[in-house]
């Protein structure tokens, strides 16, 4: 297998696309302006609503559940969930086991969430510069995607991870959900999201640490993050494990994306954490840039 394409090759034929087409100049927007599927959605189609809560409901769920379970997580009528399972199952969605008459979700999910990354375009931009920062300072790299309050308030989605600085599997895998605030990706998310002090401190009094500041240190690391632009967290959220995360806003300063970098406390000194931080720094920028170019839904 060949070396990964640089980001700027890449953002150049992303650029040279007919299908795509770069502003002359830089427009400053709210988010959902110029967007009627943002800024009105229209009338909620019930099925769908329900379809979408069951999906939710197994996503969520740490095993199989069977039909009165979903129906009681999803807070709809036993009938009504399992009409919507037996659809979904047909439609290959959701896998049905016969010997415990469970239902979980399937792995065409997994195909479609693929298709929708690779669309993006922002894989293609984002690997080759988390690859240039795992392997120049030997460190893990993380993307996650900052999720809208329908699916939680404040969590984030692990898209993809590189490096093999240490286990990563024991903590994250791509395509769950976790909630935040927590470690340095929490901070960032209070730092530049939009929750207030006390839906922030509601969701911080939920959330594991290995070693929990109290909340005072979590605002107080909050308001450093929104002066120096990145959050360090040594050891507090992962024992032994120093974890470095910066933010990907859009032009109007939206908080999309949030990168994070991973490795052994005792290989993350502070002479080793300025060059790092700066380097996460610069790729979020890029990244930053790039994203009127991409589809992140």
């Amino acid at each position: 297998m060949g070396q990964p394409q640089s980001a700027s090759s890449i953002l150049g034929s992303l650029q040279a696309k007919g299908s795509v087409t770069e502003p002359a100049g830089p427009i400053r927007r709210r988010a959902g302006d110029g967007d009627p599927g943002r800024s009105r959605p229209g009338k909620s189609v019930g099925a769908v609503v329900a379809a979408a809560k069951v999906l939710r409901t197994l996503h969520g769920s740490e095993r199989p559940l069977n039909a009165s379970e979903v129906a009681r997580a999803a807070e709809l009528h036993r009938g009504t969930a399992y009409n919507i399972l037996r659809t979904l199952q047909a439609e290959g969605f959701v896998g049905y086991d016969d010997a415990t008459r469970s239902y979980s979700v399937s792995l065409h999910i997994l195909e479609l969430a693929y298709g929708v990354l690779r669309r993006s375009g922002l894989m293609d931009l984002a690997r080759p510069l988390m690859h240039a920062i795992a392997e120049t300072h030997s460190v893990s790299v993380y993307l996650s995607k900052v999720l809208a309050k329908v699916l939680g308030p404040s969590s984030l989605l692990l898209l993809d991870w590189v490096g093999v600085a240490f286990r990563t599997d024991l903590h994250v895998t791509v395509g769950r959900q976790y909630p935040v605030p927590a470690g340095a990706s929490g901070v960032i998310t209070a730092a530049f999201g939009n929750s207030s002090e006390a839906e922030l401190e509601a969701l911080f009094s939920q959330v594991a640490w290995y070693q929990k500041p109290s909340f005072p240190d979590f605002l107080a690391r909050v308001a450093e993050a929104r002066r120096s632009g990145f959050a360090v967290d040594r050891g507090a959220m992962f024992q032994g494990i120093t974890l470095v995360s910066v933010p990907v806003l859009s032009p109007s300063w939206e908080l999309l994306l949030i990168l994070t970098a991973a490795g052994h406390s005792h290989d993350l000194d502070t002479d080793a954490l300025g060059p790092l931080s700066r380097a996460m720094q610069s790729a979020a920028g890029r990244l930053s840039e790039s994203v009127r170019l991409l589809r992140l839904g």
